[in-house]
This record gives structure tokens, C-alpha cells and sequence, in this order.
């Protein structure tokens, strides 16, 4: 069974992280595994082929089933199935009542320990002679998803009740023949001992009644609260009724916030901000504040009324802070629930967010919200983690016995995204602050590995701001943490280029290269390391002999399409072969949502002499680079626009 990334110890290839992640992505746009599609089962007609008879024999249920056992509930001979569902009901006990009249038998095993054979002897492997066919089961330990079948053995027989042999093939390699074994009976056989003990048939001497199915009944709010409460970043803004701009951390400053989305359009909502407005009294004297933010505006409709807006909240009975959300604060706020909730969907209105003092966002309810729940899960905030712990559980139970764990690197990833590239920053560093490796214990350990993770993606984020020198330091801890990532070595060694330490970065490029010849991953590294240090000649070379060990060696693609067109020796600049490498490049998955590579191919429809195109190129790269707050790229995009336009006068 494969391993997910969380049950391994080792770290996962990239193509299963990429499987994991795109199954991931898939939950969290509302899709479920399987749900919503009949339950299936296809009968063999022996000549390659099957049919599907699942309404036929009263399978066909819409219960996104998962676990399948079989086994013999009532002893006549026929297996029933248990089945687990992940929705209601969780299990189903399914009868089988088909009335065939062919013969059975059914064979339990036990090994001799004495014999070098375990007692439970799993892939023990039985072959019984029934008149002219030979019939074959296997023992095994598990069978179907998370599901273990009874280890009885069960034969159909047919019309025929003449059981000619039986034969055990043991694990410890051992073949046996055993006797006495009769149609419609059920037989102990142990290794060792010829004759097989007959069982008797109990059976069930009670009916089966199926139990009524109770759900509960459906409530109009969603709410999930965080078993770790998630720090927004700074510098999140609002504008008030009055056009002010507010800042949520200032709001937060000395108590918890109660936030509102909520749209003019949404009947619901109106009606939640009287509710507010009737419970103001109740949220002054638990200290807290409430603040309701209109939608309307983010559609950059012209119809959009300011003055029509406050009329709305005035008019709803609603007493408090109000204002106007953006597409940052919504965008941030719809981002992190996306990071840190499998199962998510964008924001409905209303939605609400309860936030704790300095701006710590603990609850999320989507749809209207009960003031009497909101106050509840405020007296419960601040009060530890096992607490939180407790309430974020959706129902007790056992099984809840440790803090469920955030991704530092998806929040992180959020905020690098909405424009906080400090709030990345620091959130990184406080994770790692808190969570460092005992000195003394094994580097290449699980979690050492999951840290290097964060240390490089830390490195990545200094890096785009220049800060070569602490960047280092991160990829030199990521390296470190985790000594068999070849990747990581190399971009701690490109960073030694980066940072300046040319001599180092050289002979450590060039030993992977002594190293691995042939490795195109290594050519490039000396490559990028060179450029990195201004020597474009050696760089080109290095570049040029790792796309002759492979042709789709994306990053020596990119380096030398780049020398080719933006190198500030003419010699190296070659128009057409930097158009040739470009547009080759941008055939790789992604590359059309590559800024960088955009911007690459406009700066090769530059060198070619080709300015429109380029100029169309550079501007939509631009864009791109200013969405995901790609300050260095920005800058690089800039001067090449600037030479454009330079060109066309």
C-alpha cells in the first residue's frame, strides 16, 4: 500500500506529493472521493469481460462506501457483507438470501508454531479437487480498504457435493493432505493432523432488523473553529463609513473582534445585522467588538452607492463599526481558511469571524450566526490548547488525542501570496523558533526533514528580498537537515554564489559536476552559480552541456534563453536561438502561469526585434509578478519596459 506524506519517514517523491496535492485540491473545491456515485459490483462472465449487476442484487447504495468484509453472518452456507460508509448510515449489514441450492464448504486454518509456521497461518494456500475442477483460496490478513474478511475460507462447490481433495501449502513450506472434509460443514483444519474437526452450525436464531436512521437536523451555520487559533497578517486594512482606513490589528489591540461580511443583495444578512444591533449591550459587556464589512463594492460595479450602503445598516437597526471590505482583506481572509479547512469553498455572505485579541483568528461561522454561540466560543478563547483542542472536535471521542497540525509553509505560502512577504517571514521564523531539533539527534530524521522544508522555504523568501547572507544560513540548516536532498544541497551551494562566496560556490558546483558528469541537474547548478557571479561565458557553456545530456532540462532552458537575450556582452545575445529556447521552454507544464518565464520570452521577442510582441509579453508578466508580490522580477520586468519603450521612439 502506497504511504501518504504523513505516515512515511522518508521524504515523498515529487510526482506523489504532486498526486497528493492535486487529490487535496480537489476536496477543497467541494469534491468528495467518491461521493454521490452508486456503490458498484460487477459479476465475471469468465471471458475477460464483466457486467454490472449492483441494482440487480440490491448493492447499489448512495453511501460513498469504503470498507468491505465478507463472512458467513448466519451460517447457511452464502457470505454477507459489512459495509463502512464515510456517510450515513456508517455501517450496513447486507444478507445474503439468494436461494441457489449449490454446495458449500468452508475451512478455518491453524498452523503449528512447533513446525516453524505461525499459528495464524496468513498465505497458507489451499487447493481442493471437486470432481473434475480444482478450486484455489488463499489466506490473507487483509483485504478491501481498511478491512479485514473472515479467515474462514469459504468454497462454492456447485451442484456437486463429492470433495475428492484437499491439500495446505503451509508458509513454512510445508504441503499437507487432510481428510474427512464434507459439503455443507465448516471445518477446523491444524497442521500436522490429518483428519479435519467438524463445527457446528449456530447460525442467527433472531431476524436481522434494520435500525431507523436518525440524522440530525440541518442548521443554517457552518461553524469551525480552529484547533490552533491562526495569526492574521499586519497591516490589514478596512475602510470605514467615513472613507477612514482602519487597521485590524489596532482594532484588536485590547480585545476580540466579531468581523461580518455581509452584502445589500442578501436578505439573510440584513436581517443578522439587526440581530447585531438588538445584542450590542450583550457584546459590550463581554468585551467585545463587532464590526460588519459590505461586499458590494468588489465587483467594481458602477451602481455601487456608498451613501445607499450606509442607508441599508442604518435602516437594519444595526449600532457598531461598519464599513467597506476590499479584495485584499477578503482575499487574505478567504486564503487562509482555504490553507488551514480540507474542505472549503469561497466565503458565502454572511460569514463571520470571531478574532481574539491581537488579531488571532479562532472561529469561523458560515451562514447567519447565533449571538449566544458566538459568546460561548468567546468565554472559551485563551484558555490553552487543549481546550481549543476540545472544542474544535466535532464530536468526542478518544480518537482526538493530539493537537491537529498546520502547514507553516501553506499560511506562509498565504501570505507571501496576499503582498505580507514580512508576515511569511517572521511567521517562518516563530515556527522554527519553536520547534527546533534536540542538538545530537539524527539529521536525516522525519522530523528534521519536514524542518529543512521550512528552513528553505524561509531561504527562498530572503532570497527574493536580498538578504543573500541570511538566506544562506537557511538553505545551509536545510541542507543539513536533511544531508540526502541532492536539490537542497545545490541551492545551498547556489547560494553561496549569491551571498558571495565565489571561491566556495565554485568548487562545490564543479565537485557535483566530477561527481555526476552526466547529471544535467548538476551542469545547470554550475551554470546558474557562474551567472550568479557575472561570468556568462562559463555559465552558457554549462548551460549548453546539460541540454545535450537532456533537451528538457527546464532550468538550463531558462538560463540560457536568458543569456541570449538580456546579456550585456553582444557576443552572447543571439536573437533567434534566445526565441528558439524560449518558446521551447514555454512548452512546459506551467509555463503559460510563469511570469518568469513570460517575462523571458518577452525579453527574446526584444532581442529578435520584434517590440509589439514583446512589449504585450512584458506587460502581462508584469501583471502576473505584481499579483503574487514578485518584487525582483517586477524591477527585471520594469527595465525591460523601459527599453521598449526606449526602442519605439
Amino acid at each position: 500500500m502506497s504511504k501518504s506524506p504523513l505516515s512515511q519517514t522518508s521524504v515523498p517523491d515529487s510526482s506523489y506529493l504532486n498526486s497528493f496535492s492535486q487529490l487535496a485540491e480537489r476536496i477543497r473545491s467541494g469534491n468528495s472521493f467518491s461521493g454521490n456515485e452508486r456503490n458498484s459490483a460487477f459479476y465475471n462472465l469468465s471471458n475477460g469481460k464483466f457486467t454490472e449487476l449492483s441494482y440487480s442484487l440490491g448493492l447499489d447504495f448512495l453511501d460513498d462506501g469504503r470498507g468491505l468484509a465478507i463472512t458467513d453472518l448466519d451460517d447457511d452456507g452464502d457470505p454477507d457483507y459489512c459495509v463502512t460508509n464515510r456517510t450515513a448510515p456508517r455501517l450496513r449489514l447486507l444478507r445474503n438470501d439468494l436461494k441457489t441450492g449449490n454446495r458449500w464448504v468452508t475451512l478455518r486454518l491453524y498452523g503449528d508454531p512447533e513446525k516453524n509456521c505461525p499459528t495464524d497461518p496468513v498465505g497458507a494456500k489451499v487447493e481442493m479437487k471437486v470432481g473434475s475442477r480444482t478450486l484455489f483460496r488463499t489466506l490473507y490478513a487483509g483485504d478491501s480498504f481498511l478491512s479485514q474478511s473472515s479467515k474462514w475460507l469459504h468454497f462454492g462447490l456447485g451442484n456437486s457435493g463429492e470433495i475428492n481433495s484437499v491439500k495446505v501449502r503451509w508458509p513454512s513450506g510445508q504441503t499437507e493432505s487432510f481428510v474427512g472434509i464434507s459439503a455443507g460443514g465448516k471445518f477446523i483444519i491444524r497442521q500436522g493432523v490429518t483428519d479435519a474437526l467438524p463445527v457446528a452450525l449456530i447460525g442467527i436464531k433472531s431476524a436481522l432488523t434494520p435500525a431507523t436512521q436518525v440524522m440530525p437536523d440541518p442548521v443554517e451555520t457552518a461553524r469551525i473553529r480552529l484547533s490552533q487559533p491562526l495569526k492574521l497578517p499586519e497591516k490589514l486594512k478596512y475602510k470605514d463609513m467615513n472613507g477612514k482606513i482602519i487597521s485590524i490589528d489596532d482594532l484588536t489591540s485590547d480585545g476580540p473582534v466579531l468581523i461580518n461580511l455581509w452584502a445589500s443583495w442578501c436578505a439573510p444578512c440584513i436581517l443578522e445585522l439587526g440581530e447585531f444591533g438588538a445584542a450590542n449591550k450583550r457584546f459590550s459587556q463581554a468585551g467585545m467588538k463587532v464590526l460588519v464589512l459590505s461586499v458590494d463594492g468588489l465587483s467594481g460595479s458602477q451602481d455601487f452607492q456608498p451613501e445607499r450602503i450606509k442607508s441599508i445598516v442604518k435602516d437594519s437597526g444595526y449600532v457598531g463599526r461598519a464599513g467597506f471590505a476590499d479584495e485584499r482583506i477578503v482575499s487574505v481572509l478567504n486564503a487562509l481558511i482555504l490553507e488551514t479547512i480540507y474542505q472549503h469553498r469561497d466565503l458565502p455572505v454572511p460569514t463571520s469571524f470571531l478574532i481574539d485579541k491581537d488579531s488571532w483568528m479562532t472561529v469561523i461561522y458560515k451562514g447567519l450566526v447565533d449571538v449566544d454561540l458566538v459568546l460561548q466560543d468567546q468565554s472559551k478563547m485563551g484558555l490553552g490548547p487543549q481546550v481549543a483542542l476540545r472544542e474544535s472536535a466535532p464530536f468526542r471521542g478518544i480518537w482526538v488525542g493530539k493537537e491537529f497540525k498546520k502547514d507553516p509553509i501553506s499560511v506562509a505560502s498565504v501570505y507571501r501570496r496576499s503582498g505580507y512577504v514580512d508576515d511569511a517571514r517572521d511567521y517562518l521564523k516563530d515556527f522554527i523558533s519553536s520547534h527546533k531539533i534536540i542538538p545530537g539527534s539524527d539529521p536525516g530524521s522525519r522530523k528534521s526533514s519536514q524542518l529543512s522544508e521550512i528552513h528553505f522555504f524561509l531561504g527562498e523568501i530572503l532570497a527574493e528580498e536580498k538578504k543573500f547572507k541570511d538566506s544562506l544560513t537557511q538553505f545551509k540548516a536545510a541542507s543539513h537537515l536533511n544531508p540526502s536532498s541532492k536539490s537542497m544541497l545545490m541551492r545551498k551551494i547556489y547560494a553561496l554564489a549569491l551571498a558571495g562566496n565565489n571561491k566556495a560556490a565554485i568548487e562545490e558546483a564543479l565537485g557535483i559536476v566530477q561527481k555526476l558528469p552526466a547529471d544535467p541537474n548538476a551542469l545547470t547548478l554550475l551554470g546558474d552559480v557562474y551567472y550568479a557571479l557575472g561570468q556568462s561565458l562559463p555559465a552558457a557553456e554549462a548551460f549548453t552541456k546539460a541540454l545535450k545530456v537532456n533537451s528538457k532540462t527546464i532550468p538550463a532552458l531558462r538560463g540560457l534563453a536568458l543569456i541570449r537575450s538580456t546579456d550585456e556582452e553582444e557576443e552572447l545575445r543571439n536573437g533567434k536561438e534566445a526565441l528558439r529556447l524560449a518558446e521551447f521552454l514555454m512548452g512546459s507544464p506551467g509555463a503559460s502561469q510563469n511570469p518568469d518565464f513570460i517575462r523571458i520570452l518577452a525579453a527574446a521577442h526584444f532581442e529578435s526585434g520584434e517590440y509589439i510582441k514583446s512589449k504585450t509579453l512584458a506587460e502581462k508578466a508584469l501583471r502576473m509578478a505584481h499579483d503574487r508580490s514578485l518584487i525582483s522580477l517586477i524591477n527585471e520586468i520594469e527595465s525591460l519596459l523601459i527599453l521598449i519603450r526606449e526602442k519605439r521612439k
